[in-house]
């Protein structure tokens, strides 16, 4: 299972986290004010994830990337117990769902790169679906306090906890929907929901959540459908047929136990909508699926047991066969996994040719500004805003990066994204919000669309990124701008 969540390429958030950790932690006071961009931004600045930054950035400092990464192993590992746990209460045999655990991973695997806010969304996620199917399975309640104030703590980690508070709905409208008790459920969704009030911005959290949920992200890569993402090659194939699988044998399993549990059930389908509506979203199906599937494969297994052929062939096969079997795979994966040392973390600073590249970074061009000055006032590339303001800031203020909606207004990113595009157009947002520096991908549309333009000069460039400055300000010098290696 390491193995499988051993990435180990930097996610571009990961930088944003950090720089508002190491601005909580220097300035000695909560930032209600964003102060890395040079654009206008929204006031008060609302970033869900500020807790994840204030944890992460002296785990930074003190660890290193192990720290990060042994946490996110931590925290995946406790996910996946919690499931297991789920589905054993329910009454699943071991290897049924030690099976599924390893066919879901391919779509864990997807919300572990390192490392990310969600790795908190999914471990209270597990949690919650223990807890309520605990006490669905029980009818005893009592240990559905829980849900409060883990909601306390995830709602300030990240905006995701809102699935905590979905699955309580769920469950609340699944039971009564099989006439059966409901009203905790919905008793511990209006305290749960009450206490996510318990953060830096009061009410202000939900009118910016009740914006974030509903606005459109079609330039975000991991928002777009997972058949969208597939025809434009965001979701590579091997992706997208592993779900079609995946979601192929629950309902095969379903059909065949003639499944009549309402609330596992609506719980399953809801995580499959949100899966395939968004692809970010498909480890809460992976989750849902290990968590209630299992027993199902476990009634399979019971019924394939009572038919004397089918022992009569496992005895000719020798028990210990499989075990050794899983025992030579424990091996392979243990050894593939400390060959990959995956403790560390790439920055990687050119593109990769590989079908589903990780994101790299503008290293160099970076290294170049960091001791020339060149200008405040730096435009850059949507998946690199955060890397910059983390190396750059305050000697440079950026604009757009990942933090997005949590910042900026929706007007400022439309043109943004229109510039970023080199759509019609682009040259507004150079108007509206001039920049001193240009740092945009070597590849993309805009970069020809800037070589042309006589009031821009390259003044650096390497494999993956080109730097450009206004040309008034470029003193006089050679033609050819300096590229790197």
């Amino acid at each position: 299972m390491l193995y499988c969540l051993s990435s180990t390429a930097a996610d571009p958030d990961l930088w944003g986290y950090l720089a508002f950790g190491r601005l909580f932690w220097g300035q000695g006071q909560f930032p209600y004010e964003d102060v890395f961009a040079y654009v206008p931004t929204l006031k008060p600045w609302i970033y869900h994830e500020w807790l994840t930054g204030v944890l992460f950035y002296p785990l930074y400092r003190t660890l290193g990337p192990p720290g990060l990464q042994v946490l996110k192993y931590a925290l995946a590992l406790a996910a996946v117990g919690a499931v297991y746990l789920t589905a054993r209460r329910r009454g699943a045999d071991l290897w049924p769902t030690a099976l599924l655990i390893l066919f879901a991973l391919s779509c864990l695997r997807l919300g572990y790169s390192p490392v990310r806010a969600q790795v908190f969304t999914y471990f209270g996620f597990a949690v919650f679906l223990y807890l309520l199917e605990d006490a669905r399975l029980s009818g005893r309640w009592g240990k559905l306090w829980l849900l409060a104030p883990i909601q306390i703590v995830w709602c300030n980690l990240h905006g995701g906890f809102l699935a905590g508070l979905g699955l309580i709905f769920l469950y609340a409208v699944g039971e009564a929907w099989s006439r059966r008790p409901f009203r905790p459920y919905l008793v511990w969704f209006l305290v749960a929901g009450l206490a996510t009030l318990i953060n830096p911005y009061g009410l202000k959290y939900w009118s910016y959540l009740a914006q974030a949920v509903t606005m459109p992200r079609p330039e975000i890569t991991e928002w777009v459908s997972i058949v969208e993402g597939y025809k434009q090659g965001f979701v590579g194939g091997y992706e997208f047929y592993y779900f079609l699988a995946l979601m192929a044998v629950a309902v095969l399993l379903a059909c065949w136990a003639r499944w009549r549990e309402v609330t596992p059930a609506m719980v399953l389908l809801f995580t499959l909508y949100l899966a395939v509506r968004h692809s970010r979203h498909q480890v809460f199906f992976a989750l849902a699926f290990v968590a209630y599937l299992p027993l199902l494969l476990s009634k399979y297994f019971r019924e394939l047991t009572t038919r004397p052929g089918f022992m009569a062939a496992i005895d000719r096969l020798g028990r210990k066969i499989p075990a050794l079997a899983v025992l030579l795979l424990i091996c392979l994966f243990t050894y593939r996994l400390a060959g990959h040392n995956p403790l560390k973390l790439e920055v990687p600073s050119e593109p990769s040719r590989a079908s589903r590249p990780p994101p790299y970074y503008p290293v160099g061009a970076v290294d170049y500004l960091e001791p020339r000055h060149l200008g405040k006032k730096l435009l850059v590339h949507f998946d690199w805003g955060e890397y910059c303001l983390w190396r750059l800031y305050p000697q440079c203020l950026v604009a757009i990066d990942g933090r997005y909606e949590t910042v900026y207004p929706e007007a400022v990113h439309k043109e943004y994204f229109d510039f970023l595009m080199g759509r019609k157009g682009w040259r507004n947002f150079l108007a509206h919000y001039p920049p001193d520096l240009i740092l945009i991908g070597m590849g993309s549309r805009i970069y020809g669309l800037l070589s042309a333009d006589p009031q821009w000069r390259q003044v650096y460039a390497d494999t993956g990124c080109a730097l450009f400055r206004r040309r008034d300000q470029v003193p006089a010098g050679p033609a050819q701008a300096p590229r790197q290696p």
